[in-house]
This record gives structure tokens, C-alpha cells and sequence, in this order.
């Protein structure tokens, strides 16, 4: 069984679901990616995919495979 989450560390993953994704905030609070997981679900807080830099790089990929006249 893994740690306790106490208040503190509970509003610390609320704020950090924000701007990390899961596997960051694992590394960040030393906690395992499933623990992470499933206390954001249990708590109902989404989590992201990537992070906010990788969302905002401002270069859009376009449609891989797709040559626009």
C-alpha cells in the first residue's frame, strides 16, 4: 500500500492536473504513475495528455500525409 494523501497533497495534484501530465506529476511527488492515476479518478480531476509547452509550441503539424495544393 502506498503513502497517505493528505489535504496538502491532494491540492497539489489539483493544481498540478493544470499544467503536467500524469507521468510528470509522478516524478515530481514520488509517487507511481498509478497512484497518481487513480487518485485524480477517484477525485474526478482530468489529467492532460502532454504538458502546457508541448500544447502552446504554436507549430501546427498539419494533416500528416496530406500535401495541400
Amino acid at each position: 500500500m502506498g503513502r497517505h494523501w493528505t489535504d496538502q497533497d491532494i491540492e497539489k495534484l489539483k493544481h498540478m492536473a493544470q499544467l503536467y501530465p500524469a507521468y510528470r506529476i509522478a516524478e515530481m511527488t514520488n509517487r507511481t504513475l498509478g497512484g497518481i492515476v487513480f487518485k485524480a479518478h477517484e477525485l474526478n480531476i482530468v489529467l492532460r495528455h502532454r504538458e502546457i509547452s508541448d500544447q502552446m509550441s504554436g507549430a501546427d503539424p498539419g494533416v500528416a500525409g496530406f500535401d495541400w495544393p
